[in-house]
């Protein structure tokens, strides 16, 4: 290429009428003459070509009295050399930014483009009356829900607040009221004697308006955290899933024990708790979590409090985790259904990510591995194996 024509493709390029031939022709000739390599700070160059521009522009318009074209002839070779340099600076800039998209979009291929992300979970949920009547509570309003004889349930932001006295003595049945948390939803409860329940998507807790008789029993399925307020002379139970209890007086404490679990984990924060499985006992201290396998055994272990606790704070808290445990969390709070194609068995993720952002993210920043890609098909995730 001589040097007229490659002046040329310069000033075509930088008026952008360059023809995609001739691009190629000028990425090429950079490239082979060292030029694609030149490493200058992306603000340096659009102040360059700014005010390069410019100059050679003011220049070349200027109208010089032909006794001067001695002085012309070599500014002109001044202004092409601008020109050819603005050019080099120019195209490498694109080069360079075009080699970072493409290795964004090579980073982040595995997952499959959507139209709109999918949208993270909120405070939502169901209140069943112990009457048998329903009342949706994201749709409800702050204020009273239902009053019966002196007891009473409000909603309040995102909970329900129960208020009365006990009337009754001795181990009388009390009707159940029942809060069911949808996939994708979240809700806390304070219950008629001050205790504050904070439940996880696809949990639910059935619970008395007011506790009557000798304890406060409540029946949880899914995850909870509670902090119990203090009686010594009336237990706090918990009947998980029908398969285990937990008994207190006062203290906080979580709870895991989803349907489509193995285990059911009972992770203890202040105070103490005892555990009832299949007639066995085991009281654990803070920092303590008890396994339940439900296979008649009951296993105690250190408890990674932070990251149980991650899902009340907003948060996932992955510690080399299966991708299968993973997705069962992100099938619960994006309310998606997810399908496997592959062996899963030696892909594990660790990281942090806030519950209150979109999903495609943490699939991107999953795919990174590189052990897994992602097919997304409306709420529909499709994990296959690499």
């Amino acid at each position: 290429m001589t040097e007229e024509q490659y002046l040329l493709l310069c000033e075509n390029y930088l008026a952008d009428k360059s023809s995609p031939d001739e691009v190629e022709k000028l990425r090429s000739y950079q490239i082979s003459n060292g030029l694609a390599n030149l490493d200058i700070d992306q603000i340096e160059k659009a102040r360059l070509h700014s005010v390069l521009f410019d100059r050679v522009q003011q220049s070349i318009n200027f109208q010089t009295p032909r006794k001067k074209l001695w002085f012309i002839i070599p500014f002109l070779d001044v202004a092409a050399v601008f020109i050819a340099a603005l050019a080099t600076i120019f195209f490498v800039y694109q080069y360079q930014t075009d080699t970072a998209v493409n290795k964004e979009n090579s980073q982040t291929k595995h997952v499959a483009k959507v139209d709109k992300d999918i949208a993270p979970g909120k405070a939502n949920a169901v209140l069943q009356l112990a009457d048998g009547s329903t009342i949706q509570l994201e749709k409800a309003g702050n204020g009273l829900l239902s009053k019966k004889g002196n007891s009473s349930i409000s909603k309040s932001g995102e909970g329900i607040v129960l208020s009365g006295k006990e009337t009754h003595v001795g181990n009388t049945e009390t009707a159940l009221n029942k809060i069911v948390i949808p996939r994708a939803g979240k809700y806390n409860i304070t219950l008629s004697d001050g205790t504050r329940v904070w439940l996880n998507s696809s949990s639910s807790l059935s619970f008395p308006t007011i506790f009557s008789g000798k304890s406060r029993k409540v029946y949880l399925s899914g995850e909870a955290y509670f902090e119990v307020a203090k009686n010594k002379q009336k237990p706090f139970i918990v009947d998980v899933n029908g398969k285990q209890e937990v008994e207190v007086l006062g203290t906080h404490f979580n709870i895991t024990a989803f349907n489509e679990d193995k285990d059911i984990t009972t992770a203890l924060l202040e105070g103490a708790v005892r555990v009832s499985a299949n007639n066995l006992k085991q009281i654990i201290h803070p920092g303590e979590m008890v396994v339940n396998n439900l296979q008649n055994k009951l296993s105690v272990k250190q408890a990674d409090l932070e990251e149980i606790m991650a899902w009340k704070n907003d948060m996932f808290i992955f510690n080399n985790e299966n991708i299968t445990s993973v997705m069962k969390k992100i099938t619960r709070w994006y309310d998606v259904d997810v399908v496997y194609k592959g062996d899963m068995s030696q892909v594990n993720f660790d990281g942090n990510y806030s519950r209150s952002k979109g999903l495609k993210s943490l699939l991107n920043n999953i795919a990174l591995l590189d052990k897994v890609q992602f097919i997304i098909e409306g709420r529909r995730i499709t994990v296959i194996a690499r």
